[in-house]
Protein backbone atom coordinates (compact mmCIF):
# COMPACT_ATOMS: atom_id res chain seq x y z
CA UNK A 1 0.00 0.00 0.00
CA UNK A 2 1.56 3.25 -0.65
CA UNK A 3 0.82 6.38 1.59
CA UNK A 4 1.45 9.88 1.61
CA UNK A 5 2.36 10.94 5.19
CA UNK A 6 0.89 13.85 6.61
CA UNK A 7 2.90 13.73 9.52
CA UNK A 8 6.82 15.19 9.98
CA UNK A 9 8.59 12.20 11.09
CA UNK A 10 7.14 9.32 8.90
CA UNK A 11 9.63 6.86 9.77
CA UNK A 12 8.45 6.62 13.80
CA UNK A 13 5.25 5.88 12.64
CA UNK A 14 5.39 3.71 10.19
CA UNK A 15 7.58 1.25 11.93
CA UNK A 16 7.17 -2.96 11.87
CA UNK A 17 4.67 -3.89 14.45
CA UNK A 18 2.90 -1.19 14.39
CA UNK A 19 -0.89 -0.61 14.29
CA UNK A 20 -2.64 1.51 11.88
CA UNK A 21 -6.16 1.46 11.16
CA UNK A 22 -7.76 2.79 7.61
CA UNK A 23 -10.49 5.55 8.13
CA UNK A 24 -12.20 7.49 6.16
CA UNK A 25 -12.95 11.68 5.59
CA UNK A 26 -15.30 11.31 8.80
CA UNK A 27 -12.74 9.28 10.75
CA UNK A 28 -14.88 6.32 10.57
CA UNK A 29 -12.45 2.81 10.73
CA UNK A 30 -13.05 1.22 7.71
CA UNK A 31 -10.10 -1.45 8.18
CA UNK A 32 -7.86 -2.41 10.81
CA UNK A 33 -6.50 -2.70 12.79
CA UNK A 34 -3.48 -3.61 10.36
CA UNK A 35 -0.31 -4.62 11.75
CA UNK A 36 2.86 -3.67 9.43
CA UNK A 37 5.19 -5.98 8.46
CA UNK A 38 7.68 -4.22 6.53
CA UNK A 39 8.16 -0.57 4.62
CA UNK A 40 10.24 2.05 3.09
CA UNK A 41 10.51 4.81 1.81
CA UNK A 42 9.85 5.77 -1.76
CA UNK A 43 10.18 9.50 -3.06
CA UNK A 44 7.06 11.29 -0.83
CA UNK A 45 5.48 7.69 -0.44
CA UNK A 46 5.88 5.14 2.13
CA UNK A 47 4.83 1.74 1.02
CA UNK A 48 3.77 -0.45 3.55
CA UNK A 49 3.33 -4.18 3.80
CA UNK A 50 0.71 -5.75 6.42
CA UNK A 51 0.13 -9.04 8.04
CA UNK A 52 -1.96 -11.13 6.44
CA UNK A 53 -2.47 -8.95 3.67
CA UNK A 54 -1.06 -10.68 0.21
CA UNK A 55 -2.85 -9.23 -2.64
CA UNK A 56 -3.28 -5.80 -3.98
CA UNK A 57 -7.40 -6.41 -4.64
CA UNK A 58 -7.55 -6.28 -0.77
CA UNK A 59 -5.60 -2.64 -0.74
CA UNK A 60 -7.60 -1.53 -3.59
CA UNK A 61 -11.23 -0.69 -1.61
CA UNK A 62 -8.89 1.32 0.79
CA UNK A 63 -7.97 4.07 -2.17
CA UNK A 64 -8.71 7.58 -1.24
CA UNK A 65 -8.63 6.70 2.84
CA UNK A 66 -6.83 7.69 5.28
CA UNK A 67 -4.47 5.73 7.37
CA UNK A 68 -4.33 6.70 11.05
CA UNK A 69 -2.76 5.60 14.89
CA UNK A 70 -4.05 4.77 18.21
CA UNK A 71 -0.49 5.51 19.36
CA UNK A 72 -1.06 8.60 21.63
CA UNK A 73 2.62 9.89 21.10
CA UNK A 74 1.91 10.03 17.57
CA UNK A 75 0.99 13.97 16.55
CA UNK A 76 -1.95 14.70 13.44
Amino acid sequence: MAVIPLVENPGAIFVPRARLFVVDAARRVVAGPLIIARRRAYHREWLLGFEGVSGRAVVEAWRDHYVATDEPDAHD
